[in-house]
């Protein structure tokens, strides 16, 4: 008889209780989807697997959230967070036939339109030098380029101040967009 570690019940009961909250979640061959085939990602942004060995698939598809990161207001260093994120997504990417990587910086409408345009083009950079660091190498019809301030994520109403500040954060990233 096999002994299943406690923590194994544990990740498979919160697998569950992901896929529920998904809505309508059904079970692809090796990752949970909702039925719109968007795989199902816990709160660490990783797929939902239906398998739980060496073999087992990444999702087909990354996520808009499993191709973005964030960054501290007014900043352009990565966050231990954004790393992470950005390891498992290299990790990914090698896996993938990738015809081209965009890498596309952001940032919040707090500042003038040029200081933003610059900042959000450190962070793409930023993340450019890190996926290069892990053998990731933007070239060909690759793009790396900051936005500014454009393509706003956040509805913050009246808000001023650290509530501005705050309300935000959703401005502040860089998605990295993948062309097959």
């Amino acid at each position: 008889m096999k002994l299943i570690k406690t923590s194994t019940i544990l990740a498979a009961a919160s697998t569950l209780l992901i896929a529920a909250s998904a809505g309508a979640a059904f079970v692809t061959k090796d990752y949970v989807a909702t039925k719109n085939g968007s795989p199902v990602v816990s709160s660490f942004g990783d797929c939902v697997l239906t398998k739980w060995d060496a073999k087992s698939g990444d999702c087909t598809a990354l996520t808009t959230e499993m191709r973005t990161v964030y960054f501290n207001f007014n900043g352009s260093a990565l966050t231990p967070a954004a790393k992470a994120k950005l390891v498992t997504l290299s990790k990914s990417l090698k896996s993938k036939k990738v015809a081209a990587v965009n890498i596309v910086g952001y940032a919040d409408e707090i500042g003038t339109p040029s200081y933003n345009l610059r900042l959000s083009q450190k962070r793409a950079n930023a993340v450019a030098a890190f996926l290069k660091g892990k053998g990731i190498v933007v070239k060909g019809k690759s793009e790396v380029r900051g936005l500014g301030e454009t393509a706003s994520k956040s509805e913050c109403g009246d808000a001023k101040g650290k509530a501005l500040h705050a309300c935000l954060w959703r401005d502040r990233r860089v998605e990295v967009e993948i062309v097959n």
